[in-house]
C-alpha cells in the first residue's frame, strides 16, 4: 500500500511562528498604447531596441537561413569577424563597383515599421496636391476648403508636412496647405509641429526663395515676400495655438529670428524675414529686442540704398527716392526699411495711446528731432519725423527714444 505519510504538527510551534506578509491587492493601472500613432517612451511600452529584436527574432524564425547583414561582410563569410569590422572602410570604399554590378552581395534596407494608406487616401492625397497646385481659383479654394474641414486625415498629416522644393509656387501652396491643417479642429497635429517648424522657419528667413526668373524677374511667380509674410502669420498662428502646450515654442522662435536679424553675414532677405516676424511678435518683442539695435542696422542698410545724408540736411523724401532704384540688392534694403518703418509706426501709435492719458509735459517735434536721430539713426528718424500727423503721436516716439 502506498501513501503520503502526514507530518506530525505542533500547535505551540504554529502559534509562535511570524506571520507572513499580507498578500497585496489586486490593482489595474493603464497607459497608453499609443498617441494619434506615436508610442509614449513609458517603461510600460517595449523600447525601440526590443522591437527590433523581436522583428530579427521573426524574420530568423521564418527564414532560418537569414544571417544578420554586417556593412563590410559579404552574407555567408566565415572569415574573422572582429578583422572584417576593422578593415570594413577600405573594403567597403574598394568594392562598392563590385557590389554595385553584383546584386547578390548588396543588402537591401527596408524600413522597420511600414505605413499602409489605403486605396481611398492615396487617391485623396494625389488629387488634393493636384488641386492645390492647379492654376484653377476654384478648385484651388476647393481643396484648401477641404483640408480645413475633413475630419479622416489623420493618416496623411506626415506626407503632408514633409515636402521640400525650391520651386515658389510650391512653397506657397505648401503654406497654404499647412495653414488649412493648422484650421482644422478635427485633427490633432501637435505630434508634426517638429516636422512643419523648420519648413516654415525656412520660409521666413531663408536666403532665397524658389529659382529667379531672368525672363521675368518681377513677376508675380518671383513675389517671394508675400512668401515670407504668409509664412510669418502662419508662425504666430502655431505659436498662439500651441503656445500654452509648449512654453519654450515662442522664445525658441523669437531667439532663431533674432539671431537671423543681428547676423550681419547674413542676406538682406534673411534680415526681412526676421524683421517681420519680431515686428509681429508683439510690441514688446519689436521695443525690447529690435529697436536698441536700429541705429546699428542703419548703417548696414543706408550704403546698399545709396543715400548720403552729409550733403542734403533738407527734409527728404525716402519712398519718392526708393521708386527710382532698380538694383536687387537696393530692392532688398528698401523692403527692410519698410518692415522697420512697419514696426515702428505700430509701436509709436500704441505707446501714444498708452501715455494719452498721462499728464507728463509733451515735448516739440524739434525737441525730439536729434535724440531720436542718436537713438535709431538718421534713416529712420527722418523717416517717423515725416510721417502724418506724428506730432500727434510725440510720446510714442519719446517712448522709442527710451528704449533705446
Amino acid at each position: 500500500i502506498f501513501f503520503v505519510e502526514d507530518e506530525e504538527l505542533d500547535f505551540e510551534t504554529i502559534l509562535s511562528a511570524p506571520l507572513p506578509k499580507v498578500p497585496l491587492d489586486v490593482t489595474y493601472t493603464a497607459h497608453w498604447l499609443a498617441i494619434e500613432g506615436v508610442q509614449p517612451a513609458i517603461p510600460q511600452n517595449p523600447t525601440p531596441l526590443d522591437a527590433k529584436a523581436d522583428l530579427l527574432h521573426k524574420r530568423i524564425k521564418l527564414d532560418p537561413t537569414t544571417q544578420p547583414v554586417i556593412p563590410g561582410i559579404k552574407p555567408g563569410s566565415s572569415s574573422n569577424v572582429g578583422s572584417n569590422i576593422t578593415n570594413s572602410g577600405n573594403a567597403s570604399n574598394n568594392n562598392n563597383n563590385n557590389n554595385s554590378s553584383n546584386s547578390g552581395d548588396g543588402a537591401e534596407i527596408k524600413p522597420l515599421v511600414k505605413h499602409v494608406l489605403s486605396k481611398e487616401l492615396q487617391m485623396y492625397y494625389e488629387r488634393i496636391s493636384s488641386a492645390v497646385l492647379s492654376q484653377d481659383e476654384v478648385l484651388r479654394a476647393t481643396g484648401i476648403s477641404s483640408l480645413q474641414n475633413d475630419p479622416g486625415l489623420h493618416q496623411l498629416l506626415p506626407y503632408f508636412v514633409t515636402q521640400n522644393t525650391r520651386n515658389l509656387p510650391m512653397l506657397v501652396a505648401m503654406m497654404s496647405m499647412v495653414r488649412a491643417l493648422l484650421e482644422n479642429d478635427n485633427l490633432f497635429i501637435e505630434p508634426y509641429l517638429h516636422q512643419l517648424m523648420p519648413t516654415i522657419l525656412t520660409c521666413v528667413v531663408g536666403k532665397r526663395l524658389g529659382e529667379p526668373s531672368l525672363s521675368a524677374p518681377s513677376s508675380p511667380q518671383d513675389d517671394h515676400w508675400s512668401l515670407r509674410s504668409t509664412a510669418t502669420d502662419i508662425i504666430l498662428l502655431i505659436c498662439h495655438k500651441y503656445g500654452s502646450s509648449y512654453h519654450t515654442l515662442q522664445p525658441r522662435v523669437t531667439r532663431t529670428l533674432l539671431r537671423a536679424f543681428l547676423d550681419p553675414e547674413k542676406p538682406l532677405t534673411t534680415h526681412y524675414g526676421a524683421i517681420l516676424g519680431l515686428s509681429r511678435m508683439g510690441n514688446e518683442v519689436f521695443k525690447t529686442l529690435v529697436v536698441p539695435n536700429l541705429k546699428t542696422y542703419s548703417s548696414v542698410i543706408e550704403p546698399e540704398l545709396g543715400l548720403d545724408f552729409q550733403e542734403d540736411d533738407s527734409q527728404m523724401d525716402i519712398e519718392q527716392h526708393l521708386d527710382g532704384l532698380a538694383a536687387i540688392r537696393r530692392n532688398e534694403a528698401a523692403h527692410c526699411l519698410e518692415a522697420l518703418l512697419t514696426g515702428l509706426r505700430t509701436l509709436i501709435k500704441n505707446e501714444a495711446a498708452k501715455a494719452k492719458h498721462t499728464t507728463m509735459t509733451v515735448p516739440t517735434l524739434e525737441d525730439v528731432r536729434e535724440p531720436l536721430a542718436q537713438a535709431i539713426g538718421e534713416l529712420l528718424a527722418r523717416a517717423v519725423l515725416g510721417e502724418d500727423n506724428i506730432e500727434r503721436r510725440i510720446q510714442g516716439v519719446v517712448a522709442v527714444i527710451e528704449s533705446c
